[in-house]
């Protein structure tokens, strides 16, 4: 399992896009490229002291003010989320804790200077609750109710209904070259060779579908095109993952999560 700090990045700048983009901004078939060179301008961001991301080769960003990278920060929180229900919900409890307990132990803990300088409550015990609550096979009612109750926590220290619908989509794409990343390492030459990683991508790829619908209605009604040309593309992406729980060959690329994330930067660009 990577570390989480790499997973941390930057939006997608516009180098980014230029470099995916070339052919395929008309066009819904995905280029192929190497997943190596697709970040171009981000770099991993490591949350530092006072919101300041530092490490090695990495780009800073200050989680207290960008309101675009905070947002993407606590889809990643809540893909891990998602992912760890569903297959709650499927009866593999096994990876349900795996992804249960990921989130509190590496993303979480990046985000608490943030919320301290936002004068944010966070919601630590709601998200421990609900990992004891799996991790101590509870009945599936007192999990149920923990996840609504961490669901209402977190959605107290989302920015998203003051935030623009650029902002928002800028948000997504960040989430979706995660998503990327995530992918390419959970399936390899058409391969399964990491499910949790699989896994990952496919939360963070629903929580941008659901990202749209959270945006307030007058920038909805601004955006209304940039947005459902948004969804069109993210939607494109769901054949990726035709289960929760891939074993042996995936017809999958990660270039067309790369591809994506580019596209949907221009539709935010063009706001």
């Amino acid at each position: 399992m990577m570390n989480e700090k790499r997973k941390v990045w930057l939006g997608v700048g516009s180098a980014l896009a230029s470099t995916l983009v070339t052919g395929q901004a008309v066009a819904d078939s995905p280029t192929h490229y190497s997943p190596s060179t697709a970040v171009v301008a981000p770099g991993p961001v490591m949350e530092g002291e006072g919101g300041e991301g530092e490490g090695e080769g990495a780009v800073s960003v200050n989680l207290a003010e960008n309101d675009a990278q905070f947002l993407a920060q606590l889809g990643l929180i809540r893909g891990h989320l998602w992912v760890g229900m569903k297959l709650y919900e499927q009866g593999h409890i096994d990876m349900a804790k795996t992804h249960m307990k990921h989130p509190g132990d590496e993303l979480y803990a990046g985000l608490v200077s943030a919320f301290e300088a936002r004068d944010l409550p966070g919601f630590a015990d709601e998200l421990q609750a609900l990992a004891d609550a799996v991790n101590n096979d509870n009945s599936a009612e007192t999990v149920n109710n923990a996840y609504q109750a961490l669901q209402h926590a977190i959605s107290a220290n989302e920015p998203i209904q003051q935030m623009s619908a650029e902002q928002v989509l800028k948000s997504i794409s960040s989430m979706l070259v995660i998503a990327a990343d995530e992918y390419a390492i959970g399936i390899t030459s058409g391969e399964v060779s990491n499910v949790h990683e699989y896994q990952d991508a496919f939360g963070f790829q629903q929580i941008t579908l659901a990202r749209l619908d959270a945006i307030n209605k007058s920038e909805q009604e601004k955006a209304a095109a940039e947005i459902a040309e948004t969804r069109r593309i993210i939607e494109g992406l769901t054949s990726l993952w035709p289960t929760t729980t891939p074993a042996g060959t995936v017809e999958g690329d990660a270039s067309r999560i790369y591809g994506a994330a580019s596209r949907i930067e221009l539709e935010a660009n063009s706001l």
